[in-house]
């Protein structure tokens, strides 16, 4: 187990005091169980294999051969908001160990039998070794749940990886068509910006100042609290500053 501690922490490109605090156990209960010293409770052992799940990491033994795998790109199943946001929200916890590099906002654009198009928040999360796309939920701006959602998920993304955040101008024709990795390829080779003001990317979805204002004087809304992070030109109740 010890060996295929390391080739995990290999694939993932990570430290050990990385895992162990992903694992929330100590640096030196990490390092002994790495050596093969002493004898790890299955508690430890758990926190430890549940980390790297959740990293990507599979271990395999047929009984015959053992081996480390890394599942390098993924799609969660999150069908509704509430458990998309929470996964997106895990994969954005630096406990993740997904040591992320860049993070996507794009709008994904679904048409409907009647032929009308709607415009969904979607994301692509990629990390060191492993990308994360999340399009299946369809997050919206529509309500004011529905927008603290996506700004609770952008204020965490802010918080942690603000030099780090872009979105895609144009939108992308439904990116569930297609399989995971050719959805992420999809997403990864378009031209995107970088997003330093989230009003550059609300703005596809033609929000303007007078439709937000009832969601930003409530101090307890992320979205008040996302515009108050990043200094949004949209906090400001001027015609001027409203996207048209």
């Amino acid at each position: 187990m010890a060996n295929m501690l390391k080739a995990a922490r290999a694939l993932l490109g990570i430290r050990q005091s990385e895992l162990a605090k992903a694992a929330g156990i100590s640096l030196a209960t990490l390092n002994n169980f790495e050596r093969g010293i002493g004898d790890p409770r299955t508690s430890t052992i758990d926190a430890i294999e549940r980390s790297l799940w959740r990293a990507g990491i599979t271990f395999m033994d047929d009984g015959e051969s053992k081996g480390v795998s890394l599942r390098k790109l993924h799609r969660p199943n999150a069908f509704d908001t509430y458990n998309a946001s929470r996964q997106v929200l895990e994969a954005l916890d630096r406990t993740s160990l997904l040591n992320i590099q860049s993070v996507i906002f794009y709008r994904n654009s679904e048409i409907t039998k009647e032929g009308e198009h709607k415009h969904y928040v979607a994301l692509l999360l990629n990390g060191l070794t492993r990308a994360i796309i999340f399009d299946q939920a369809r997050l919206s701006l529509e309500t004011s749940s529905h927008a603290a959602e996506v700004a609770g998920i952008m204020l965490a993304a802010f918080a942690m990886y603000r030099d780090e955040i872009y979105y895609l101008p144009e939108f992308v024709l439904d990116s569930l068509r297609f399989p995971a990795p050719q959805a992420i390829t999809l997403i990864g080779e378009r031209e995107f910006e970088k997003l330093d003001d989230p009003a550059d990317f609300f703005q596809l979805f033609g929000l303007t100042h007078h439709r937000i204002a009832p969601w930003l004087e409530r101090d307890d809304h992320p979205l008040h609290q996302l515009f108050g992070l990043t200094q949004s030109r949209l906090r400001q109740p001027s015609e001027a500053l409203e996207l048209q």
